[in-house]
Formats: structure tokens, sequence, C-alpha cells
């Protein structure tokens, strides 16, 4: 009888009611991620970036959009990939000051590339009249990435308000599964968290809750990206990657209004370690030839990374002749 039972239901089409059973799960193919940031951000995904005023968060958007618009390697980091679309909405300053910072980059980025954007201080999205004009936008232009920059200059409620909040999120998930399209929500940090320890004032560390408003925000976020400047350097922080590397940590200097690479961290080896294929030999000029192709970096620095690997021991040199091979260290 229970073995007619589990038959029974194992064969229920309640296909119509977005319900599958284990069979039909394990059966479903979804196919490669589609990224748009390579380990960091697919299509349909949500994060966020959030950091102190002045920490350089909008150009720092901006960059990634007109990087992924340009099928460039993101922030010089991360594997290029095909043209995507990308649309962003901001809210911060003037709309002349938004032109002035993109008019900086005009020598940049090619002209016709697909990247749009919308200077308002006064559409609120989370009311049915801004999440329809949203979605007429999207419709519109179909974009690969939506960012809204600060969320805080279009949404109504309160961000510490856990009903509004949720509301908010509701709409940005609809963008998100109706259109296949990725969001990246920008926000405002939180006061520092100032408490005694051993009989010291200390900031405390509040990692991913250091965003601003109801602790629903940073727990819907797939990747949550921290902003901190010092003086000239700003240094990006990777809090959570859902499924992936959390702490990765790169330092950048604003100059021409464009974010410039000071340190990159693992990206590059990543990306060396990538073009290796397992029991795989290859000269060390044609493996360097094949990681610039990739990431767009200097001779220098692709060489600078193979050697950290041979030095950490994750890659060894195999000579031939006068010349040199590598390939990846056989695990023990």
């Amino acid at each position: 009888m229970k073995d007619l039972l589990t038959s029974a239901l194992s064969e229920v089409d309640a296909s119509h009611l977005d319900v599958l059973s284990w069979d039909q799960w394990l059966a479903k193919d979804f196919g490669a991620p589609d990224w748009l940031i390579p380990g960091l951000l697919e299509r349909g995904a949500g994060g966020m970036i959030h950091g102190g005023s002045r920490s350089y968060k909008s150009f720092l958007c901006l960059q990634l959009c007109l990087d992924l618009a340009a099928g460039r390697s993101v922030l010089g980091l991360f594997e290029r990939q095909p043209p995507r679309r990308t649309f962003m909405l901001q809210a911060e300053g003037t709309p002349r000051a938004w032109r002035s910072r993109m008019s900086a980059l005009r020598g940049t980025y090619p002209a016709g590339i697909p990247f749009w954007s919308r200077h308002t201080s006064v559409e609120k999205l989370d009311t049915p009249g801004g999440d329809r004009r949203v979605r007429d936008v999207l419709t519109l232009l179909t974009p690969d990435l939506v960012v809204v920059d600060p969320i805080a200059d279009f949404f109504e409620g309160a961000d510490t308000d856990q009903v509004a909040i949720q509301r908010w999120l509701r709409g940005v998930n609809g963008w998100k599964t109706d259109f296949g399209c990725a969001v990246l929500l920008v926000h405002h940090d939180r006061q520092p968290i100032i408490m005694p320890v051993r009989g010291e004032l200390q900031t405390i560390n509040a990692g991913i809750h250091e965003t601003r408003g109801n602790t629903r925000l940073p727990a819907w976020s797939d990747v949550h990206i921290a902003m901190r400047r010092r003086g000239d350097v700003t240094t990006i922080i990777v809090q959570k990657v859902r499924d992936g590397v959390d702490g990765q940590e790169y330092s950048f200097r604003l100059k021409d209004g464009r974010l410039t690479l000071l340190a990159r961290g693992d990206a590059i080896g990543a990306s060396v370690l990538a073009c290796l294929e397992p029991g795989e030999e290859l000269w060390v000029s044609d493996l360097i030839k094949k990681v610039r192709e990739r990431t767009e970096v200097s001779e220098r620095t692709a060489r600078r990374s193979l050697d950290k690997l041979i030095a950490d021991s994750y890659l060894v040199l195999v000579k031939v002749g006068a010349r040199f091979k590598v390939k990846r260290k056989e695990q023990a």
C-alpha cells in the first residue's frame, strides 16, 4: 500500500502549481550560470552595494555598468564577457552633475554601447505607479542588469519598517523573475556601532549588517559588497557571495572619474588557473597570452600572478629544453 501511494504521488501533475517532485527537480536542466561578473553576479540574482557618504558607490556602479555594456573586464578584475545591456536609476546630485561624470569617461568607452540611465529624485519605485514605470522601461530595454542608486531616494517607506522593506523587495523580485535581470541596490551605512569592550570604547564591525535599515535587506542579497574609503583610496569588500567565496578585497584610487585598481587580490590568479585544464601543459608565454585575452591585464601583471601561483605550489614548471611549460600541481 505504501509503495502504491508513493508511486501515485510521484505521478501527480502539479506543474500548473509550480510544484515539482524530487525526480522532476533532478531531471531539470538549468544549464550553466549566465554570469554577468564571473563567480560574483549572474542574471536573475540580487545584490547590494553599501558604504558611507562619499565612498564612491556611484562611481563604482557607473563603471561596472559601462564595463559590462562595452564587453570589458569588469573593474579590470573579472574575465570579460560579451557586451551586456545595463540600466541605472540614479538620484544623487543633479542631472548636470550626473552627465559630467559620464562626460569624464567619454574617451574611455566607445559610442553606442547598450547603457541607459535615468536621473530623478522624485520617483518612488515601491508605489504602483513607480513599479509600473520601471516595468515599462524594462520591457523596452530588456537589460541584463538594473542598478538603483541609492534606494533611499526611490523608496517611499522607512528602511527600518519590516513591512515596507518586504513590499519593496517583493517588487524587486518581480523584476528579476519577470525580466530575468540581475538587480543591484545601492544603500548607505547605518551609524557606527560603538560599544565598551574591556573598558574601552570600540567601533564594532557588524559585517553585512552595517547596511542601514531592516535586516531583511542584507538577508535578501545574493551578493553583498561594502565600500570603505580612507583618504584617496577606496576598498571594495565582498562580504557575502551566496554559494561563492566571501572576503575578497580590492583597493582603488579615483582618477579622472574612473576607479583605478591598486591591488588585485586573487582574481587574476583565479583566471590563470581557469586557463589550465587538469593535466594540461602550456608554454609560459602561451598561458600569459591566454590570461591577457581573458582579463585585459598587462603582461607584467599576468606574469606576476603566475609567479605567485608557482611560489605557492598551485602550479609547477616543466622544463623542455631551454624553455618552460606550466601545469597544475597534481593533487595528493
